[in-house]
């Protein structure tokens, strides 16, 4: 699984950041939460149809100024494992590491994304296979921290959002920036690229408003500088509980594809 929201994370297994945290992490010196999740794919209007249930396992010491997060889940032909560890510095949640090992139909996908602060760089290194025919995709690149300009994994910006120390600009719209495998504007779901692959920073944008029926916060987030499989006329959908967690996900996909993420609470 590439690291991130790639066309892999949303169909081959658990979306690191789609698992958002618990906001109650915000002001408090040490905290841990264990939660739940239930996501349920399915391929070719059914044709082809995975479930996965895991827990979620965030551990934060403001005290000593670092947090981890833990995601592992297994279904019919799924195993997932995410380890995330960042630091805190003025509030702000910034991710360090973060390492995946996920096993989808039998191939296994592994991303290691580290974040140096003192050399000012990022580095990415990914070993993937698409989702249909299972052709192998190898990343391994390096970027430069862009000076004045924050960087996010995921699991880093959701405890921003929860915190309330993720940006914003002045129409409610939360942005950050986050690194994935440059593709193709035109790559298709079992594209391989013959002269490899680089890796950069691209936005990750969305503007929560309050929901009629509910109350609830809920969003649409465009996924498509993300995803060979997203569509720009529907974007996913989602929707946080009252201390700004994720609570569900919903998005619909090229052929006949859809995928639901739901947050169970405690586990």
């Amino acid at each position: 699984m590439e690291h991130l929201l790639t066309r892999r994370q949303l169909l081959a297994g658990l979306p690191a950041g789609l698992l958002l945290m618990r906001g109650w992490a915000h002001g408090l010196e040490h905290g841990r939460a264990v939660l739940g999740y239930q996501l349920d794919l399915s391929v070719l209007f059914n044709f082809l149809t995975f479930s996965l249930t895991g827990t979620v396992v965030q551990e934060v010491d403001r005290r000593a100024g670092r947090y981890q997060v833990t995601m592992e889940g297994k279904g019919t032909a799924i195993s997932t494992k995410t380890e995330a560890t960042g630091i805190i510095r003025d509030g702000r949640f910034k991710p360090v590491e973060s390492r995946s090992v996920h096993l989808f139909r039998g191939r296994q996908n592994t991303s290691t994304t580290t974040y140096d602060y003192e050399g000012q760089r990022i580095e990415l290194h990914a070993v993937t296979h698409t989702l249909l025919l299972g052709r192998r995709r190898q990343v391994d690149g390096v970027l430069a921290l862009p000076p004045g300009h924050h960087v996010d994994d995921l699991v880093s910006t959701e405890l921003n959002f929860a915190s309330n120390t993720l940006e914003r600009d002045a129409d409610g719209t939360y942005h950050t920036l986050v690194v994935r495998r440059a593709r193709a504007e035109d790559e298709g779901p079992d594209d391989v690229s013959p002269d490899g692959y680089r890796v950069e920073l691209v936005p990750l944008r969305f503007r929560p408003s309050p929901d009629v029926a509910t109350g609830r916060l809920t969003a649409l987030v465009d996924i498509t500088r993300f995803s060979s499989w997203a569509r720009s006329h529907q974007p996913a959908r989602v929707t946080f509980a009252p201390d700004r967690r994720l609570e569900s996900m919903q998005s619909s996909l090229i052929l006949g594809t859809r995928l639901s993420v739901r947050v169970t609470g405690n586990a």
